[in-house]
Parts: C-alpha cells; structure tokens; sequence
C-alpha cells in the first residue's frame, strides 16, 4: 500500500468519527498547549538571565583576590600575578593599586588651581592605578583621544567621560559651584569650568595630619572612556592611571613626610589583582587553576553558572508539569483507537481476507493516530503563540523594562513571560505526533492478531 493511499484511508476513518476524533484532538491540543507555554515560561526565564548577565559586566574579567585560607600561603606579589599572567588563555593580568598611606586626594583644574575635585585613590575609587599594557584590554571603551602607553611620561592618564563636570569652586555655595552635564533644551550641552585637555591639571596628595606636607604632580589627559557603571565609577568621573606612577607618587610622600614603613625591602603585595581571559570558554579552567595556587577569586560566570542551573531545574519542572496534560491526552488516543478496533473489527477482517499485510493494517492505525497527535500539535502550538503574545503585552505593560544587577535599564531588553522559539514549536508538534503514534502502538498491534474469519462471523 502506497504512503498517499495510506494517508487517505486515515484521514477518511478519522472523518467518520468527527464527534470523537475533534475531542481527542482536543485533549491533545490541550497537552501540548500546557508543556509549551510551560516550556516558553522557562525559555522566557533564560533569557532574563543572560539579559542580567550581560549587565554582570565583562564575562571574561576574573578578580583575585589575596585573602588566605593558610598562613604559608604566598602574598599576592608581581611575581605572583605574572605567573598568572603567564596562564594559558590569560591575555593579560594586572595588580590594582591600594596603598596604606595615602588614600584622599584632590585633583585640581583651571588657573591658579581654582577648581578641584575631591577624590580618594585606589580599587573601587575615583583614580584606579593598573599596569598601563592591561588598560586597554580591561575594556574600557574608549569615546575619543588614545589609551596611556608605556613611552609615555609619568602621570598621563585617561579619564571618565564626565570627568570635566566634576570639578567646582570651593569658593562657591551650591548649586553655584558646580556645571551640572546635562543639556538644555535644545540638547546642548553646558560648558564645564574645566577642560581637562587644555587646563592644566594637577593631582595634589597630603594627609590631614598637621604639618603633612603635600606632594603634586602634573596630570597629562590623553583620551575618555565611555561610561559604564559595571566597570566602576572612575569611567564616569575619575581617571585611570598608570599603577607604577601611584607607587612612585607613593614612595615620595613617605621620604617627604619621613612615615616609617616596616620590611620596606619586601616585595610588594596587593589586595587584588585583575586577570583577562582571551574567552569565556576557557574562564573556568582558569578559575580551577588559580584555585589550586590557594587564592580566592570572583568572576561574573561563577553566578552565571548557579544561574544556569537554577533555570534549568525549573525549566525540567515546568516541562514535567506540562508532560502530565499530553500524558492524559495519550491515554485519551490509546483508548480513542481501541474503540476504533471494537468498531471496525469485520472492516480488518476483510482487508485480511483481501490479501491486505499485517504491516499496511498496523500502519494504518498509527497514521490514524499519529495524525491525531499532530493535528493537536499544530492546533496547540498556534493557540501557545497566541497566549505568549497577549501574556508579553500584559507583562510589558505592568512590568515595564528590564534592569540588570545594579539596577540600570539594559537598553533594547524587554519583559518576556514567555518565548517561545521556532525549536520549541517544531518539538512540540514532533511530540505530540510521537506521542499519537506510540498511545496508537498496543491498539494497532491488538488490531493485527484480530481473526478474519472469526470478525466478519461475528461482526
């Protein structure tokens, strides 16, 4: 018997029976609508995730850390951080500058150093001291000038992108003190007391000790960065800078001010150290290594990976929730196609004594309720696609955008409660089909063993 007229004798047999067949369908599509809007809600929860991932900031960005679970344990010195940078897969490793004696500074700007900035340097601050070779690969994006280079002289740096509108004149009460950066109306932006290309700029360092005595040096801005809040506050008002110019700014304010520094002939550890890998792939096997060195280190794809693992447990629940409606609509075929035996047991009886296969007579009931089960399908998956749509309108409009870990507006993200992918929608119709013909199996291997002679005597 020929595909096409084994599709037809289906599809007519299903046609006699349209009270019983439309129910069928019914519970079918009503199984697949469940496991695929259930499916979609947790597709929908996976892409939430990676929106706020993508707001973690750089994935490739590992942070270690010189904390110490024993006490032989090295220091996290320059030799230790350009072992790591020697790692495979790390493009470059730098320490982040944090020194003991001096923290609070003040930058100043203009003529006779009328403005100034308030500041404070080290990690997480306004001024952020690196090796100048891993700035640009730290991924500050830069809006115009150039990064700092190695042949440049101590003290050029980059800076935030709205560092100019930083600075205000102590001399003047607020709000008068300072340029706020915002435009007018027609999108102009105001002019800054301080252009820390063409003024010359100053970087002022003295305790409040009495008798302190300051140390200046000169500042050379050279390019800006764009502004990004994962990377730190110094990209929107402060300045990155060369670590070996803070550590030498450092050692000349401790011979100035004569501060007594203990083991001064120990090599030099830091806090923490910032680690590039050339791609996220290899993260992991970075973080493995630098576990077994016996340091502590955090890195945005280590709650990626619990994240990971949350949406997908609850995408297997949700699925296993939804399974159970198509299970109830496959007992529903299974019992759909036993009666359709009872009923048509002299029909088998004479295709058997016509000479018709076994296999033509057991196909036949599986394409019966194989199409039953794909029928379903494509009515489930289309009513799925009408739900996701109405459900995404209500939640934009309730929920409104999307906001990463830190509370910023991902930018082009929307509110989804459920997604549903061309894969999803192709598998649930390919299920439910599979699930028809296996529900149609015990009824079409029951319908075969059926005596000819004894079903058209009975019958």
């Amino acid at each position: 018997m020929r595909i096409s007229d084994l599709i037809k004798l289906s599809t007519d047999n299903l046609k006699r029976r349209k009270g019983r067949t439309i129910l069928t369908v019914l519970g079918v599509v009503i199984g697949t609508c469940s496991i695929v809007m259930m499916m979609s809600i947790g597709e929908a929860i996976d892409k939430s995730t990676e929106d706020m991932m993508q707001g973690m900031g750089d994935l490739t960005q590992v942070t270690v850390y010189n904390w110490r679970s024993e006490e032989e344990q090295e220091p996290l010195t320059d030799s230790v951080i350009a072992q790591m940078g020697a790692m495979e897969h790390v493009k470059v490793a730098t320490p982040l500058f944090q020194s003991n004696y001096i923290g609070s500074a003040t930058i100043f700007g203009g003529k006779n150093d009328k403005y100034q900035i308030n500041c404070w340097i080290g990690e997480g601050s306004d001024i952020i001291g690196m090796n100048v070779e891993a700035i640009k690969e730290y991924g500050y994006e830069l809006i115009e000038g150039r990064y700092a280079e190695e042949k440049d002289k101590a003290f050029t740096v980059i800076a935030g992108q709205n560092v100019d509108y930083q600075f205000y004149n102590p001399k003047r009460e607020w709000p008068n003190n300072r340029v706020e950066p915002v435009p007018d109306e027609n999108g102009v932006m105001p002019k800054p007391f301080v252009n820390v290309y063409k003024d010359k700029i100053t970087l002022s360092v003295k305790s409040y000790e009495e008798n302190a005595k300051e140390v200046k040096k000169n500042i050379k801005v050279v390019g800006k960065v764009k502004e990004d809040w994962n990377k730190g506050y110094e990209t929107y008002g402060g300045f990155i800078m060369n670590i070996d110019d803070l550590i030498a700014l450092e050692e000349e304010y401790i011979k100035v001010n004569k501060i007594r520094v203990e083991d001064k002939n120990k090599e030099r550890s830091y806090s923490q150290a910032v680690l590039k890998v050339d791609d996220i792939e290899n993260v992991e096997e970075v973080l493995a290594a630098i576990e077994e060195m016996g340091y502590d280190y955090s890195s945005p794809t280590s709650y990626i990976k619990e994240l990971k693992k949350s949406t997908q447990t609850i995408q297997l629940i949700l699925a296993g929730l939804g399974s159970i409606s198509l299970l109830v609509a496959a007992i529903s075929i299974a019992n759909t196609m036993t009666m359709a035996i009872y009923e048509r047991r002299r029909e088998i009886g004479i295709m058997k004594v016509l000479g018709c296969e076994i296999k033509n007579i057991r196909a036949m009931f599986l394409v019966e309720s194989a199409g039953i089960g794909f029928l379903g399908g494509v009515a489930g998956v289309a009513i799925s696609y009408l739900l996701s749509f109405v459900l995404n309108i209500i939640a934009t409009n309730m929920m409104g955008p999307s906001y990463d870990m830190y509370g910023n507006i991902i930018e082009g993200a929307k509110t989804y409660v459920s997604i549903i992918p061309l894969w999803l929608a192709l598998a649930g119709i390919g299920f439910s089909s599979l699930v028809g013909m296996l529900s149609g199996y015990i009824p079409a291997n029951k319908a075969v063993k059926i005596s000819a002679l004894t079903a058209i005597k009975n019958d």
